[in-house]
This record gives structure tokens, sequence and C-alpha cells, in this order.
């Protein structure tokens, strides 16, 4: 529960639904563990997501939405039983309210019917349709405490009306339930940075009718989706459309309004590792927005450019990482913080952006974050090589001269001096300092005995890593050049997994297991097989991906090498980017073909 950007705050640390059966005095709460089996879908053409749930003859289905022009979250949840009989529900809450779960308040407002959960200024009213039946506060983790839903287990709430510290609630209905019509209870969730904020949504939402709402959150995201999503190509429909479909919502979820666009949504590797991938990346940011632009999302990929040129550093590079309201985010990088490829994508974005738009305006708008950027480039140079200097390679693990963050860099400045061209500007520096760089990158980075690139310099790293795929999709070689096929076989025949298939991201990679293929890099080699000419293979490979993608048509970073199962992030947005690009490529050179045939 993200409140006020994507990826910033995850508010919401637990929520459980339980069931309480009046006549047997039995009680549960929704979960495998507790004899019910549970399902999770994507529903209607915007994937709205839902679940249903069956066990102790009771079905629980659920749907919820955010409303899209108030700061409002609504689950809508639909109870049968068969044979009918009274029920008693139960919701829980616990927040971790601006990510810290201490200093909470938690209080039941009997005159306005609803429980608030407040810190600072950020405040959380609930309150439902039917009214709420009983509800009480309390606290968990400290002072030996579990939660306060274990209040409900015996069915009977009797705990307090306030709380404070750790702070937690229930909420209760005692509703009819019987197998045909069933009994439908919504319950909202009014944020805001005041107390009269949250009253002000909920009062309009009891007096406007809550099914309205409900209503309205799903027309407009049926709306957006009919209006907003472009189709894929015929010759990819079924799962391929389904995922593809899903990815460019995935990328629209994942913007910010201020622009930030976060690597993903998945906070479970918080408890883990202590920290998220609730962070804007300037590499994975910048080809999500190539691939907005491609889809058709425009102002989102402009939105984030803007943001990016807020965020650039005095120097003209760009730090690690942003927390989604541009302060920069944590990191495990020493000074200068500085992953060189990633400065390179933003700059490429921008050409990128204006090319899809050819509005010259925005050039002129983004011309000092481009000026800086690549004046930055040019001098951060090794200078025995002329290659870039030494950084973090884009797997954030080891500092060197990168073959990858070489060719984006080239690549980068070439497109600097195009949009130096297009407003008049002197480009020459700048392209000259991308062609010295691209023939260093052949000089020194190509091994001729061994036909392949190199993975780094200093120190030197002879492993197969798949980023050279995308090296080559930036102009480290052409396609045509006869090294480029070298390269794409031998990371095929190196990286790819026998057992589940995919491709890993190079020799000996130990991240979540060993040598998992990942989303992304299976849809690298997608692309290369194309542009050599081999469209079924690209064809397979898309397929390889959708079918890897979850139930609710997420696509994970990775795939368990030893289980086929999503690993790590999921979804993260830059491997539903990577598809919709590569699903573009695919129906261009679709077309391109159909006019040939012409």
């Amino acid at each position: 529960m993200f409140y006020p950007y994507p990826g910033q705050f995850q508010h919401l640390r637990q929520a459980r639904l339980g069931v309480f059966d009046e006549r047997a005095g039995t009680f549960s709460w929704l979960g495998p563990s507790s004899g019910w089996r549970g399902e999770l879908f994507p529903y209607g053409a915007a994937y709205s997501p839902a679940s249903s749930w069956n066990g102790h003859g009771v079905s629980v289905a659920l749907r919820d939405h955010v409303h899209p022009n108030h700061d409002l979250l609504i689950r809508t949840m639909k109870i049968r039983a068969d044979p009918a009989r009274p029920l008693r529900i139960f919701a829980y809450h616990s927040l971790q309210i601006a990510e810290s779960m201490y200093q909470d308040t938690a209080y039941v407002d009997p005159e306005r019917h609803s429980l608030v959960h407040f810190k600072r200024g950020y405040f959380f009213e609930f309150f439902s349709d039917p009214p709420f039946s009983h509800a009480v506060c309390g606290e968990h983790t400290l002072k030996g405490l579990q939660g306060t839903y274990i209040d409900a287990e015996d069915g009977r709430l009797e705990g307090r009306t306030v709380a404070h510290g750790a702070a937690d609630s229930v909420m209760q209905w005692d509703i009819p339930a019987d197998g045909a019509e069933g009994t439908t209870i919504r319950m909202f969730v009014s944020v805001g940075q005041s107390l009269a904020a949250v009253h002000q949504t909920r009062q309009y939402v009891t007096k406007g009718g809550p099914a309205r709402f409900e209503r309205e959150s799903e027309q407009f995201w049926e709306t957006w989706a009919r209006r907003r999503l472009p189709q894929a190509p015929v010759e990819l429909m079924g799962k391929v459309a389904d995922v593809y479909r899903a990815s460019v919502l995935v990328m629209r979820h994942a913007a910010g309004a201020n622009g930030s666009i976060i690597a993903s949504p998945d906070t479970r590797s918080l408890a883990a590792w202590g920290d998220t991938y609730n962070f804007c990346w300037w590499r994975d940011g910048g080809y999500v927005s190539k691939a907005m632009d491609e889809a058709g999302l425009y102002e989102n990929a402009q939105r984030f450019l803007k943001f990016a040129q807020k965020c650039q550093d005095p120097d003209g590079s760009f730090y690690h990482r942003h927390f989604p309201d541009g302060a920069i985010g944590s990191t495990w990088h020493p000074p200068p913080f500085l992953q060189i490829d990633q400065t390179a994508t933003v700059v490429s974005a921008v050409w990128h952006h204006f090319k899809r738009g050819a509005d010259p305006e925005i050039l002129l708008e983004l011309w000092p974050m481009v000026k800086g950027a690549a004046n930055f480039m040019t001098h951060f140079r090794d200078p025995e090589t002329g290659l870039p200097a030494a950084s973090y390679d884009l797997w954030e693990e080891r500092r060197g001269i990168h073959t990858y963050s070489t060719a984006a860099v080239g690549h980068a400045l070439e497109r600097a001096a195009r949009i130096a061209e297009e407003i008049g500007k002197e480009p020459s520096v700048w392209r000259d300092a991308g062609r010295e760089i691209r023939e260093a990158a052949v000089e020194h980075l190509w091994e001729s005995e061994r036909q392949r690139f190199l993975r780094s310099l200093d120190p030197r790293d002879e492993r197969v890593d798949s980023s050279i795929l995308l090296a080559l999709k930036l102009g480290l070689v052409p396609w045509s050049d006869p090294r480029a096929r070298d390269v794409v076989d031998a990371v095929e025949a190196r990286l790819w997994s026998q057992r589940f298939g995919g491709v890993a991201r190079y020799e000996g990679d130990t991240y979540y297991g060993s040598e998992n293929p990942w989303i992304i890099c299976t849809l690298w080699l997608a692309e290369a097989r194309l542009r050599l000419g081999d469209r079924d293979r690209c064809r397979k490979l898309i397929e390889w991906a959708a079918e890897h993608a979850t139930p609710t048509q997420m696509l994970p970073e990775q795939i368990d090498a030893a289980t086929g199962e999503p690993k790590s992030a999921t979804p993260l947005t830059w491997s539903h980017s990577t598809f919709v690009d590569v699903i573009h490529k695919y129906q261009e050179s679709e077309e391109r073909r159909a006019l040939f045939d012409e």
C-alpha cells in the first residue's frame, strides 16, 4: 500500500481476513494452512487483481481497486455459504506508517463509524458498506504481544478502541450468508495527509453511494485499457498477448505522477536483505521509458526524463539510485556511487523519446541535462585505453571497465551529438568521443583468439556475460559483422539453462541461486536472433518468457534454475518493458517483411 508515490512509502505491514462460523463455533484465517484453497487471477481488460478462496463450506471472492482520482483503496468481498448460515468476517490490519511500525496511533471513531491509523503526516481511515459491526485496536510485536488478530480467533472482539506504539486493529462484520446471492462487503481505505482530508473523502463516498466508487474505478481502468493498450501482433496472440497487455499496465502503474519509475513494487526482500527494489534506477527507468514510448505512454516517458533532470548530479552524472520522491537512495557502492552506463542510458532515452514524438521543444527543455551528462562521459575516460573509466557494472557487483558500459557510453555520445544537431548546437566533440570509444572497444575488448568480447578490463574478466547481447544492440559492432553472430552463439551455448530454458546473466552467477535464467537476458537473445534473421527463434523465446509469467501475468526478475519457479522481485518493471520492446521489434520486422513481399 504505497503513498504518496509508487514505491514510497510501503505502509502495509500485514493484513489478514478471517471467517467465524457462528453455528459450528469455528474460526480460520484465509490461507492454505487453514484449510482454504486460494487462487489469484487478473480480471477485466485492465487486469485488475482478484482472488477466490474456498474452504469449510464458504467461498470468499475478493476484488481490489485503486480509485483513479481519489486517494482511495476499495476491497470488495463477496461471501457465500452452503448451507446458508450466519458468519462473522474479520479484517486485521497492521501498518508500518512511513515504513516504521513505531509511534503509530489507531483509534475507533464511533461518530463516523470508521477506524483511523495515523502518524505524522499520513492518515488512513477504514470504513465500509455495510458499516462494520465492531472494531478494536491493540498492539503487536512489543511487550510479548503477537497482534490483535488473536482477539478475533474466538469469534468475539473485546479489545480497546484506541492504541499507540506498534498499533494494529481488527474490524468485524456480522452477516447472513447463503450459496446463491451471498453477501457483499465493500471496505474502503481513504488515505491523506490530514484528518480533514481523509474525513472529506469518506464523507464523499458515503454520501455518493459506495457502489458508485467501485464502479468508477473499474470503468476508468477498463476505458484506459481499451483506449491506451496497443494490440500485440496477431502472430503472438494468446498468452503472449495477455502478458504484453499486462506489461504495459505494469509500466504505467510503476510510474509516479512526478515521473519516477520504480524497479519493482515487491517488498519481500526487506525482511531478508534489509532493502527493496522500490527505487528509481536510471538504467531501468531509461529502458522502461523507451518501452513506454513504443507502447504509446509518451506522457509517462516524458515525465521520467524531467524527473531525471531534477535528480542529476551537478557534475552531469547520475547517482546509483533514488527514492521515488527524488532523494538519493541507499547504496552499496563507495564514492563516487557511479555506474556510468546509467548516465548513458538517460541520454539515449532522451533521443529515443524525441524520435518517437518529434517535438524539438522537449530537446530544448532537456538540453542542460543532456549537455551535462555528455560532457561528463566525454571526460570520464581511462587515459591508457580511451575507454570509459572504471565504474560498477550493470549487475552492480564489480568495478571495472566493462564491455556493456563501454557500448552504452559510445551509443549515448552519438545520441547526444544527434540531439545537438537537431537544435543547432555543435556536435563534433561528442561524436568524436563516441567514435573513439567504439574503436577502442574493438581494439581492447575483442579477444580474437576465442572470438568473443571480454566481459571487462581492469580487472580482466573473460567470463561469458549476457549483457554483451545488449551491447550489440547498442552498436558495439554491426549485426552484419561476423563477430556479432559469434557472440550471440557463444552466449546461448554457454548460458542457456538446459533444464528449464532461458539465459543466465553470466558464468558463475550465484544471485538467488546458481546461474538462474533471467527474463531480460532471454529477451535480449530473442532480439539478437531477430536481428540476425531468425524470427522463428525470436518468437519461441518471447513465448518462453510469457510462459514463465505468474497466474496474474507478472514477469519476475529470474527463474529458479532448480525448480522453474519465479525468483526474486516480481514483477520486475524492466522485465515487462523488455518484453514490450521486443514485441514491438518483432512487429516492425513483420511489417518490413510484408512491405518487401508486396
